[in-house]
């Protein structure tokens, strides 16, 4: 097996900066708000092209930036709706899948590669999901050539589980 731990923290955090990063973009284009990536980055006091490069290369954000983000929104808010931004704003953001995949983090970083394909059969689940987004992030060119590898190993592991359990159904 060419996959290691590394490689799927890897790919795996990409995954999450994908998550954050597109229902972020979500509720920025909310009626509410309408903030292109131009005016978010102008609001923040950045390049006009900031945002929209980070958004494309999934960039771990900052935690100052991301709360220059939510000021240029609360105030975009403000001017649009005389409210500002609520507690649903984050929890659309910080979504219950996202803390799943910030969760898988924190559990494969504790993996060592020896038990890697042990882990990815006992997360079956998690590692369904994962692919759906690493092919996302395939086809927009966002995964190197190890982690192209390592999808490829993923998905063997997974077809041999499924394909396992179609045969003990069979019996």
């Amino acid at each position: 097996m060419l996959i290691n731990v590394t490689v799927i923290l890897k790919m795996v955090k990409k995954v999450l900066m994908y998550q954050l990063l597109t229902n972020l973009d979500s509720k920025l284009k909310e009626k509410d708000l309408q903030l292109t990536h131009r005016d978010l980055s102008i609001g923040t006091g950045r390049a006009p092209s900031w945002f929209n490069n980070s958004f494309n290369q999934l960039e771990d954000l900052q935690i100052s930036s991301f709360l220059r983000i939510l000021a240029t929104a609360n105030e975009r808010s403000k001017e649009k709706t005389g409210k500002e931004i609520e507690e649903i704003f984050l929890r659309d953001i910080f979504t219950s899948e996202a803390i799943d995949t910030a969760n898988a983090l924190n559990n494969l970083a504790a993996e060592e590669n020896k038990h890697l394909v042990d882990f990815i059969q006992s997360e079956e689940k998690l590692f369904k999901d994962l692919i759906g987004y690493w092919g996302i992030l395939s086809s927009k060119n966002k995964l190197d050539v190890p982690e192209e590898e390592a999808l490829r190993e993923i998905r063997t592991v997974l077809k041999t589980i499924s394909d396992s359990e179609q045969g003990d159904e069979n019996e």
